[in-house]
């Protein structure tokens, strides 16, 4: 992949609405940047673990004491990547290591108040996990599966390490070295032809129809869709209507003044109604909801292209 592609797409996610955990995130050193999108991690705002990684929004984990003891929910959006989750409870230890494929459809995650698993999360760029597993990513879809039943190479030692690390930064340190070592020994071929696709779906903000992404690169339909099955994990038409939602976002999450029908007519749905229920597929609920929701979340994460944290307080 080309690390120039994640100039045209930065998906976004609704992060922050759970007032007892943080949402931290980084971008991979130079060498990874055309496969991975960043590196992130959630927790429990108190206890140890927090005050040592993260300070948020000025406030520090004993400023946090009068946090509301109950269930919240976050919204996880289709974005097309894909995502290595490293769970660890803090207090059992306990430990849990998978791959999380592509996904088309928006799902609530779920913290039970009182919980002390902290997540570490590689989030793959789109196509850029192929690189690694070297599986047809199709084989992914809609799951969530052990990692070390489809991992090419043994995680254990390295997943003990970031387990035991100190801070984010230095899971991100181990992590990363670890891709890079792994992306130097499997050596999987480049695809200038899915670099192309990619770039004409982002620059026409998922406008461009698949006979016509067919055509500007001289390929048949077939050929097409067993590429997206391979590298991305979902048809062309799927993936390109997911990049389309996510331009929606964007614009709904630049704020100010929003006419439905402008914004419908912008990225080429038929009519509000259109915009609309295209939107509820993907996001859970109406774009009026969506911009409501960004109202209330500090905007720090989704804005911000260094390493950031969230809390919605």
């Amino acid at each position: 992949m080309d690390p120039l592609l994640h100039s045209l797409f930065r998906p976004l996610q609704v992060n922050g609405s759970d007032p007892s955990t943080y949402y931290i995130e980084q971008k991979p050193s130079a060498a990874l940047r055309a496969y991975v999108a960043c590196y992130w991690e959630s927790g429990p705002v108190t206890g140890e673990a927090f005050e040592r990684d993260v300070t948020v929004s000025g406030r520090d984990a004993a400023s946090l004491s009068w946090l509301e003891k109950e269930e919240a929910v976050d919204r996880v959006l289709p974005d097309g990547c894909t995502d290595i989750l490293l769970e660890y409870d803090l207090v059992s230890k306990r430990q849990d290591i998978s791959y999380c494929g592509t996904f088309t459809h928006p799902f609530v995650s779920t913290r039970q108040a009182g919980s002390e698993t902290r997540i570490f999360a590689v989030r793959f760029f789109p196509g850029g996990a192929h690189y690694f597993h070297g599986m047809p990513t199709h084989l992914f879809t809609g799951g969530n599966y052990r990692l070390e039943d489809i991992w090419p190479e043994n995680i254990e030692i390295i997943s003990e390490r970031i387990f035991e690390a100190r801070d984010f930064n230095e899971r991100v340190r181990v992590m990363d070295e670890y891709l890079i070592q792994l992306l130097l020994r499997r050596r999987t071929n480049d695809c200038d032809l899915m670099k192309n696709l990619l770039h004409r779906i982002f620059v026409s903000s998922g406008g461009m129809s698949v006979k016509e992404l067919a055509e500007r690169e001289a390929i048949s339909e077939r050929q097409l869709n067993r590429k997206f099955g391979q590298w991305i994990g979902i048809s062309p038409k799927k993936f390109s209507e997911v990049v389309r939602f996510q331009s929606v976002l964007h614009s709904i999450q630049s704020g100010g003044s929003l006419d439905w029908m402008e914004l419908a007519l912008k990225h080429n749905f038929f009519d509000q109604a259109h915009l609309i229920r295209d939107f509820r597929r993907f996001y859970g609920d109406s774009p009026l909801t969506a911009a409501k929701d960004f109202r209330r979340l500090s905007d720090f994460y989704n804005t911000r292209p260094e390493a950031s944290a969230i809390l919605k307080a």
